[in-house]
């Protein structure tokens, strides 16, 4: 049986005692109150809820009639209901409406209680909720009750009871009639709740509906009660929360699964993860639709080591996720096929097959390989390249069709052995049975527009044979036809092997149209292969924009005499009013008018890292303007009228002005503990209050630190023990550092000066930093810091570091008089350095190379002992991360190494702006016997120029895709550039780097 409930709703709504109430109700009595105030209940005599009494089945007839809005003209037709009992007229609506029978004999019973059973019924009745017939339920129930208690569970009307016999009270009757009072006014009612964070709730309601609910204080452990609005109605929601938790695992050889405990706002979590003692970037993350599982993935391979992954955005403190990471393993050699396919059916003597070398992760491996496989058939030989096995008969003993070779073999790799052994069957020759589109790629990200360089565009494709293999850029280019729809848009060049993100995917090579006339529309890619199959892709090519509009603004700082030059801002707009914002798409476009100051430059640059436009005004030097000097730039776009200009004033020159603190810098130490200050922690400002680089202000100016009150009582100033010339508590070029040692415990306020060294004259002084040195009263506890792997290489020590906790849980570093350290296997400890040394361990290591030594620190103070695990590893050392920096007359940051024509055509020179580290930490120096893995020699550099880096079409590589130290650059003008990369033989892991000819 079933009832409309759709109409059941219309039918309620025309009535107007069902005002809408402004919230829902949450506990008994609230809704109670909220169906009197809609007229369905009326109060006991004495006007109390009376929610624990029972009620008669008269009384349930009014309040149904009133919920439902059913009436009668005549009266009720049993026979113990009289036309003069009070409820006479409710009795016989509901009858007729067959929300109620009677109990059989035409008796109404109306002074009978209801029972819960009862209740149930009626409300599945109007409701209208579908009923099984043979449904059933748990708790005690007239077997004619079952199916409608089983829907009203189902449907959320009322939870599981043990006995629904019993008389039902006016509190039951009242929880009731509210779900159904909701459903009948088309109140959606909250089914469900999720928490993205202890910030953001979403909650679900009945009618698919959901509300995002932004918390002005975020959510705490436990139970919280939060409001809602949904359809101008307001909601109380209980809400559990818990802290999130996350548990990590690797799932690839640079791959990491990060689940969580419950969902996660995606839009602010970041992921950061450390391998060892090594922070590994991050180059993908790709979270699960239900928003509870990330996967991350890394730009380099994982190394054997305790790693964890560090989630940050979304909770008030990180999440940590620890888990092992393994050393990459091969651990399987597959065939992509059970067939060997013959080469041609004019040659039975060639057979091939494809086949991965898997690891652990079931990935291929990265690893290199070398498989040596044997063929069973008599006379045949083996060999292979590139993934695909080929073997070579006798003409005297040819393959013949369905033919049962096995091929058995081995793969070396270091300290293990991989074999395998499988027996394929001779099949037809490998020919082209799919092609699937992967879409358009360009090296930069460019898009294709009608003026593209159409030849650096690719369409990349997989192609497969019937065996399932896939097929590089000449078995397709052979094994096809190729056209397009309309050549006067692009045509094909060819099929190329080596494309794609990661250089290794088969690309359809796009070219310029027969005409350059630039049309734009849909061109399609049909390839035909000799087997009849046709594969088609459509490419769509808008029109180029063209600059429209343009409009510059003033600096959004003060410009000074002295400053070395400003970006000007700029927003450029095309035809359709998209903001154009490449340098590519602008350098052609934009004429930039002379600057009128004599001796400045104004132009259109290029940011080399992000491909961007800026235009930047390059100050003269040796202007000195005393009082505000305006300045007029303009930008025009070429074969327009259009023009954009900008007035701002050029003021007189900064001058560094104040001291506004230091920073990093450690306040708290131990007695006989030093701390040392170095220009960089000193944050000086100008006069028109930027930030300055106290290195770039010496010599004209110098740091001198004194205590306040002229007498240094708790701290003192250490010697220099490399010159004893020096003022040890001045700060007077780059480099140079002031070192203070704790003598007594208490505080001592100091005075950080900025001087004048031509006048002599103190600037500045900054008196807002104070020292506390802490005795051992002052420590209640000890630590010491987890020791990371460590390598046997010389030049690889770890700073042993030991803290005294006090009270407050601030920790100071303790001297290293105040402890002994001994330690196990070897490892060594350097008591004037702090130091722990593994060179020169050579036995005791177990399969992985690694072997384990306990530390041991004795406190003096107390006898207290701290011990602490440390693992030793044997293994050669490899590039891990790549950074740059300045060498000689080179100049690297931001992806971009910088210098003279000269240094820059040589690659090895501009090698040398590389910091290489291994997987310990430790920056390389491919000079040491121990780190020639971070030699140029053991790096391959693969260089590429574009039109735009070599406008004169001048540079010519030699030994291109070589060793770093072999590959030079003739021809490099000034202003030319190139791109670089730089990828290690021994790790794999790379950098791609800009390189320009500034000089």
């Amino acid at each position: 049986m079933k009832k409309s409930l759709s109409l059941l709703v219309a039918i309620a709504m025309v009535f107007s005692m069902f005002a809408t109430v402004a919230a829902a109700a949450t506990d008994t009595q609230s809704k109670y109150n909220e169906l009197k105030k809609a007229g369905v209940f009326r109060g006991t005599g004495d006007g109390s809820a009376a929610l624990e009494n029972e009620m008669t089945r008269a009384e349930f007839a009014g309040i149904i009639a009133r919920l439902t809005g059913v009436t009668s003209s005549g009266t009720a037709k049993f026979n113990d209901v009289p036309s003069s009992h009070w409820a006479s007229k409710d009795i016989a609506a509901v009858a007729e409406a067959g929300y109620m029978e009677g109990t059989g004999n035409n008796n109404f019973a109306p002074s009978k209680n209801v029972t819960l059973q009862e209740l149930i019924k009626v409300a599945v009745t109007i409701v209208g909720l579908e009923i099984d017939e043979d449904a059933t339920v748990d708790g005690k129930a007239g077997a004619w009750a079952q199916p409608y208690i089983a829907a009203a569970i189902a449907a959320g009307l009322i939870q599981p009871l043990g006995d629904y016999t019993v008389n039902a009270t006016r509190g039951d009757l009242v929880d009731v009639t509210y779900e159904v009072y909701q459903v009948l006014q088309n109140i959606a009612k909250v089914t469900g709740y999720e928490v993205v964070s202890a910030t953001k709730v979403v909650v679900s309601f009945s009618d698919g509906g959901k509300v995002e609910v932004e918390l002005d204080e975020p959510l705490k452990l436990g139970k919280n009660t939060i409001t809602v609005t949904y359809n101008d109605r307001e909601y109380k929601v209980e809400v559990e929360f818990e802290a999130t938790a996350a548990t990590a695992k690797q799932v690839g050889a640079k791959t990491i699964e990060v689940a969580f405990n419950k969902a996660i706002d995606d839009s602010k979590v970041k992921f950061a993860v450390k391998n060892g003692i090594i922070s590994r970037d991050v180059a993908k993350v790709t979270v699960s639709d239900d928003k509870k599982k990330a996967i991350v993935e890394l730009t380099t391979r994982l190394q054997n080591g305790d790693s964890v992954v560090t989630i940050s955005g979304i909770e008030a403190n990180n999440i940590e996720a620890k888990f092992q990471a393994e050393d990459e393993r091969v651990t399987q050699l597959k065939f992509k096929s059970d067939k060997l396919a013959l080469q041609s059916l004019t040659d039975f003597t060639k057979a091939k097959v494809g086949f991965q070398v898997l690891n652990q992760f079931g990935e291929e491996t990265t690893l290199a390989y070398s498989p040596n496989f044997v063929v069973s058939k008599a006379g045949a030989t083996a060999s292979a390249a590139n993934g695909v096995l080929t073997v070579t008969a006798t003409n005297t003993n040819p393959f013949y069709l369905n033919e049962q070779v096995m091929i058995t073999g081995y793969l070396s790799v270091s300290t293990y052995v991989v074999t395998f052994s499988e027996t394929l069957s001779v099949g037809q020759p490998s020919q082209i049975d799919s092609i699937e589109f992967k879409g358009v790629y360009h090296d930069d990200n460019k898009q294709l527009n009608t003026s593209s360089k159409f030849e650096d565009f690719y369409v990349l494709i997989e192609a497969k044979d019937q065996y399932g293999n896939k097929l590089k850029a000449t078995d397709v280019q052979n094994g096809v036809l190729y056209s397009v729809t309309n050549p006067m848009i692009f045509q094909i060049k060819g099929i190329v092997d080596n494309k794609g993100p990661n250089k290794d995917q088969v690309a359809i090579q796009l070219a310029d149209p027969v005409y350059a006339l630039g049309y734009d529309g849909t061109n399609t890619i049909r390839i035909q292969s000799y087997s009849g199959k046709t594969f088609t892709y459509d490419v769509q090519v808008p029109k180029a924009a063209t600059v429209a509009k343009i409009a510059l603004s003033a600096p959004n700082q003060v410009v000074a005499s002295n400053d070395d030059s400003v970006k000007i801002p700029f927003v450029a707009e095309d035809q359709n009013g998209n903001r154009i914002t490449k340098y590519s798409e602008l350098k052609d476009k934009l004429e930039v008018l002379p600057s009128p100051l004599a001796g400045s430059t104004f132009a259109l640059k290029e940011d080399y890292v992000t491909k961007e436009a800026y235009l930047e005004l390059t100050l003269p030097n040796n202007l000195n303007v005393q009082y505000a000097l305006p300045v007029y730039l303009s930008v025009r776009i070429k074969n327009s009228a259009e023009v954009a200009s900008v007035q701002f004033n050029i003021e007189k020159a900064w001058t560094p002005e104040s001291i506004s603190g230091l920073k990093d810098v450690a306040s708290d130490l131990a007695v006989n503990a030093t701390v040392s200050i170095e220009p960089k922690h000193v944050v000086v400002k100008d006069n028109y209050g930027r930030d300055k680089e106290l290195k770039d202000l010496f010599p004209n100016y110098k740091v001198v630190i004194e205590p306040v009150d002229n007498t240094w009582d708790v701290i003192a100033v250490k010697a220099d023990p490399t010159d004893a010339l020096k003022s040890n508590n001045e700060l007077t070029f780059d480099g140079d550092k002031i070192t203070f040692e704790g003598k007594v415990k208490g505080s001592e306020r100091v005075k950080v000066q900025l001087v004048n060294t031509a006048e002599n004259k103190v600037v500045y002084s900054y008196e807002g930093f104070i020292f506390n040195v802490v005795d051992k009263s002052n420590i209640a506890d000890y630590t010491v810091d987890d020791i990371p792997k460590m390598s046997n290489k010389a030049n690889r020590e770890v700073e042993l570091k030991v803290y005294g906790k006090r009270s407050n849980s601030t920790t100071v570093q303790l001297p290293k008089d105040e402890y002994s350290v001994t330690a196990t296997s070897g490892l060594t400890y350097d008591e004037n350095t702090g130091k722990l040394s593994a060179n020169g361990i050579n036995g005791g290591f177990d399969n992985n190379g690694e072997l384990k030594a306990k530390v041991v620190v004795t406190i003096k103070a107390t006898s207290q002992t701290i011990e602490k695990e440390v693992v030793i590893s044997k293994a050669d050392l490899v590039p891990t991360t790549i950074e740059l920096k300045d060498s000689g007359n080179l100049k690297g940051s931001n992806g971009v190494i910088k210098g003279p024509q000269g240094d820059v055509a040589n690659l090895a020179t501009v090698f040398q702006a590389l910091k290489i580290k291994d997987q310990f930490g430790f920056e390389m120096n491919g000079a040491n016997p121990d780190e020639v893995n971070g030699a140029a020699s053991q790096f391959n550099a693969t260089v590429s120029i574009t039109d735009e880096d070599d406008a004169n079409k001048s540079m010519v590589v030699t030994n291109n895709g070589k060793s770093a130290d072999t590959v030079t650059i003739a021809g490099v003008e000034k202003g030319d550039s190139y791109t670089v990369v730089f990828t290690s033989k021994a790790s794999g892991v790379s950098i791609t780097v800009k390189v320009v000819a500034e000089s």
